[in-house]
C-alpha cells in the first residue's frame, strides 16, 4: 500500500539534486512515472514535475508527513524518513497520523469529513460533504452556498492520498465512485481514532505539573506572540508540534531548540552538543533554564523565545492549552523578518511595484492583525489526540 513513499525514498537516498526552480529533474519524473505505473494515466511527456501532478504531489505530500525535507536545492531524507524506509507498516501509520493532509482550516475540516465518510464505508459524495461545510460555517465565493465542487476542492488533497495508494478503484470521472475498500476505511479509522478497528478512548495521562511558556517571535514589531500553558511530560519534538499549531506555521521545513547550549531536533552534522528530542521533555527544560531558544526553517531564519514564566500544579489529565496571543503568522517562505517586513509594506500599499505579485501569492487577503484564540485550540486539541494515540502504540 505504500509503495510510492518507500519507491520515493529509495528513489532519493542519501540525497538527491533538484532543478534550479526547486524540483526533481526530468529523468526522475519520468522514471517515477514508469516504477509507478502511473505513465498510462496521464497525458504528457511526464518529464517536468511542475506538470506532472502525480509526481509532484506525491514528493510534496511527503514533505508534509515529515519524510523529505529540501536543503540548499537537494532533496533529502528526514531522519524520519530514513528509519521508515525499511519499515512498511511504521511508514503507514506515518500517512495515517498527518490525515487530514491539509494546509489550511477549511481543508482540515473538509479532510476530516472526507475520512469520516470513507471510515463509514460511504461512497464519496461531494454534495453532502458540502452539507457539512455549509453546517462549519463555511461559504463559497461572495458568500454564496458551497458547491460540491468547492467542498471536493478543499478535501482533494486528502483524497488524492487514497488514491495514490491504490485504495479507490479506477473509474471514470462521470462515473460515481464505488464504496471504499476495507483497506480505505481502515486506513481512515486509523487517521481518526488511532485503530485501524473499533474506536477506543485515547485517555490524556495524568501530569505532575503544568509549564506555562510565553514564546515570541524575534525581530518582528509589534510582537507576534503566544501565551501556552503544557504538561511537564511533553516532550521537545511534541512541543514543537504545538508551536507549528499555536503560531500557524505549516512544518515544511527543519526546526531546533537550543537549550543551555545543546541543540534538540534537526541538528545532522552540527559541531555543538546534540539531545535526543524525543525523550527531553518541557519540564526537563524548565529545571536547566528560564528561557531557551527554537528555531524553524533554516532559509528564513524564524527564531522564536521561548520564556518559561511559572510552573503550577495539574489536576487530573493535562493537555497542551493557548492561553493567549496576538497577530498572524508570517507567510511561509517570505524571506524572514526582513522579507516579511517588505511583504507587509508591499500588499498595504497599492502603488507598490510588487503589490499585485505579492497580493496573487499571498492567495489574495492578508491579516497580519488576525488571531483566532478559540480555532487554534481547536486545532491544539486534534493535534493532542493523535499525540496520544501515538503513545498508546509505543
Amino acid at each position: 500500500m505504500v509503495e510510492p513513499y518507500l519507491w520515493l525514498l529509495d528513489r532519493v537516498g542519501d540525497g538527491l539534486k533538484l532543478t534550479q526552480a526547486g524540483y526533481l529533474p526530468p529523468a526522475v519524473v519520468t522514471e517515477t512515472m514508469t516504477a509507478l505505473g502511473w505513465a498510462d494515466g496521464w497525458i504528457g511527456k511526464q518529464n517536468r514535475e511542475d506538470v506532472t501532478h502525480p509526481v509532484l504531489e506525491l514528493r510534496e505530500s511527503a514533505q508534509r508527513f515529515g519524510l523529505l525535507r529540501k536543503y540548499r536545492g537537494q532533496l533529502l531524507p528526514t531522519k524520519v524518513g530514513r528509519q521508515l524506509k525499511e519499515d512498511p507498516a511504521r511508514l503507514w501509520w506515518q500517512l495515517a497520523t498527518h490525515l487530514p493532509d491539509a494546509r489550511s482550516e477549511p481543508e482540515q475540516h473538509a479532510g476530516l469529513l472526507y475520512l469520516l465518510t470513507v471510515a463509514a464505508g460511504a461512497p464519496r459524495n461531494d454534495n453532502l460533504l458540502a452539507e457539512g461545510m455549509t453546517i462549519l460555517g463555511w461559504r463559497g465565493p461572495g458568500h454564496s452556498r458551497l458547491s460540491g465542487t468547492d467542498a471536493f476542492g478543499a478535501a482533494r488533497d486528502t483524497w488524492a492520498l487514497f488514491r495514490r495508494l491504490g485504495l479507490l478503484a479506477d473509474r471514470r470521472w462521470t462515473e460515481p465512485e464505488p464504496e471504499p475498500s476495507p483497506e480505505a476505511r481502515s486506513l481512515a479509522q486509523a487517521a481518526l481514532f488511532g485503530t485501524s478497528g473499533e474506536r477506543t478512548e485515547a485517555i490524556p495521562p495524568p501530569a505532575a505539573q503544568l509549564v506555562q511558556l510565553l514564546v515570541t517571535l524575534r525581530d518582528i514589531e509589534p510582537a507576534i506572540w503566544r501565551r501556552l500553558l503544557v504538561p511537564d511530560s511533553l516532550t521537545l519534538r511534541e512541543l514543537h508540534a504545538v508551536l507549528q499549531t499555536a503560531f500557524g506555521w505549516q512544518d515544511y521545513h527543519l526546526h531546533l531548540f537550543d537549550i543551555d547550549g545543546v541543540l534538540y531536533g534537526d541538528v545532522e552534522d552540527l559541531d555543538r552538543p546534540t539531545g535526543d528530542e524525543d525523550t527531553f521533555t518541557v519540564g526537563q527544560a524548565a529545571a536547566v533554564v528560564t528561557e531557551f531558544g527554537y528555531e524553524y526553517d533554516f532559509g528564513d531564519g524564524w527564531e522564536h523565545d521561548i520564556r518559561v514564566e511559572q510552573l503550577m500544579p495539574s489536576v487530573g489529565a493535562a493537555t497542551p492549552q493557548l492561553l493567549a496571543g496576538a497577530r498572524a503568522c508570517p507567510p511561509e517562505d517570505c524571506g524572514g523578518a526582513p522579507g516579511y517586513e517588505e511583504l507587509l509594506a508591499a500588499i498595504t500599499d497599492a502603488h507598490h511595484e510588487e503589490h499585485e505579485h505579492l497580493v496573487e501569492w499571498l492567495g489574495g487577503s492578508f491579516d497580519p492583525e488576525a488571531f483566532d484564540l478559540a480555532g487554534t485550540n481547536a486545532h491544539l486539541a486534534l493535534y493532542d489526540r493523535h499525540t496520544r494515540q501515538r503513545r498508546g502504540r509505543s
